[in-house]
C-alpha cells in the first residue's frame, strides 16, 4: 500500500497495519514510500508498485478517462472543508497572488490539491506560478521560509500556521465536495476479490478502532503525521473521528461529480458524461454491508 500525503483522512491503512489490524486479517502490509503525492499514488498503481492506496478522487477519474484500471473502492471521510489555502503575510486577498509563487503537491493540472488551488485563484482572477514541493510538511516550512506565497494546507498545519505566523486563510473551490479516497485496481478485483475484501474488512475494522480508541490511535496518528504537538494531533483525532464513515461508499454528491466533470472537460470531451460507476466501484463495500460485516463490527465492540 502507500498513501499520497500525511493528513488524516490518509492514515486509515496505515494506522491499520501499526496497530496489527490488517495482520490480524491474515494480510502482510508493507509501504514501499509513504507521502508519494496523488498522480504517482495512482501511477504505482497502474504499474504493480503497489495493490492500494489512498489518494484523491481526481488522480483515479483521470487514470479512467486516459484508459487506465484505478477504481475507488471506498471514500475516506464524509463532505467537510478539509484544506485551505494560507497566505503568508502581507497577502490578504486571493487576488493579491497574481503572478505570485504557490506551493502544491505536485501539479496544477493533475493532482487533487494543485487543481482545487489553481481553481480557487483562477475564481478569484489571478494566475500563479505553482511549485511543487511533494508534501504538506514542505509547503508548510515553504511559507515560514518566504520561498512560496501561498500554499494549501490541512486543518492541523492551518490551526499552527494562523497561531504562530499570522497567515491569511480561505476556503478552497471544491469546499470538501470531492474527497480523498481509498483505491486499487479493477484488475486485482477480478483476479483476488477474497484478498480485496481481507482488505476492506481491515480498513472498516481500523476505522470503528480509530474512533473508540483514542489512546491507541492518536499516538499512532501523531506519527503519522510527524506532528511533535500532542494536542493538534487530539484535535484531529476529534474532528476526523465522526466524519469517518462506518459505511464508506463512495456516493458523491451532485455537486461533486459536476466539480469533476468540470476539472476534466477541457482536456477530456468524455468527462462531461462521466459517472461514478466508471471510476468506482461500490461492490466491495455492498458485500460487506449487505453480509452484516460492517454492523458485526460495530456491535461486537459498543
Amino acid at each position: 500500500m502507500t498513501t499520497a500525503l500525511r493528513a488524516p483522512t490518509h492514515a486509515i491503512a496505515w494506522c491499520g497495519t501499526q496497530t496489527g489490524v490488517f495482520a490480524r486479517q491474515g494480510l502482510a502490509v508493507s509501504f514501499p514510500v509513504i507521502e508519494t503525492t496523488g498522480p504517482e499514488a495512482v501511477h504505482g498503481l497502474e504499474r504493480g508498485e503497489w495493490d492500494f492506496c489512498q489518494t484523491g478522487t481526481l488522480p483515479v477519474v483521470e487514470s479512467f478517462l486516459q484508459g487506465g484500471d484505478a477504481v475507488v473502492l471506498f471514500r475516506n471521510a464524509l463532505q467537510h472543508a478539509n484544506l485551505c489555502l494560507a497566505l503568508r503575510p502581507g497577502l490578504d486577498t486571493l487576488a493579491a497572488l497574481d503572478g505570485k509563487r504557490v506551493g502544491v503537491l505536485s501539479d496544477a493540472t493533475s493532482g487533487q490539491t494543485g487543481i482545487n488551488a489553481r481553481l480557487t485563484l483562477e475564481q478569484a482572477g489571478a494566475t500563479a506560478t505553482y511549485v511543487g514541493l511533494g508534501g504538506y510538511g514542505n509547503i508548510y516550512k515553504a511559507l515560514i521560509a518566504g520561498d512560496i506565497d501561498a500554499g494549501p494546507l490541512p486543518l492541523h498545519l492551518r490551526f499552527a500556521g494562523e497561531r504562530q505566523y499570522g497567515w491569511t486563510v480561505f476556503d478552497l473551490a471544491f469546499g470538501g465536495a470531492i474527497p480523498s479516497v481509498f483505491a486499487t485496481t479493477r484488475k486485482l478485483i477480478a483476479s483476488n476479490r477474497e484478498l480485496v475484501l481481507r482488505v476492506a474488512q481491515g480498513f472498516i475494522r481500523t476505522v470503528h478502532d480509530f474512533k473508540t480508541r483514542p489512546g491507541v490511535y492518536i499516538p499512532v496518528l501523531q506519527q503519522f503525521l510527524q506532528v511533535d504537538e500532542r494536542r493538534l494531533v487530539e484535535d484531529q483525532h476529534r474532528f476526523y473521528g465522526p466524519l469517518f464513515p462506518q459505511v464508506p461508499r463512495m456516493a458523491l454528491s451532485a455537486e461533486g461529480l459536476q466539480s469533476i466533470r468540470e476539472t476534466f472537460a477541457k482536456t477530456y470531451p468524455a468527462a462531461a458524461h462521466v459517472r461514478e460507476a466508471d471510476f468506482a466501484d461500490s461492490s466491495i463495500v455492498d458485500e460487506l454491508e449487505q453480509s452484516g460485516f460492517i454492523a458485526r463490527v460495530y456491535a461486537e465492540n459498543s
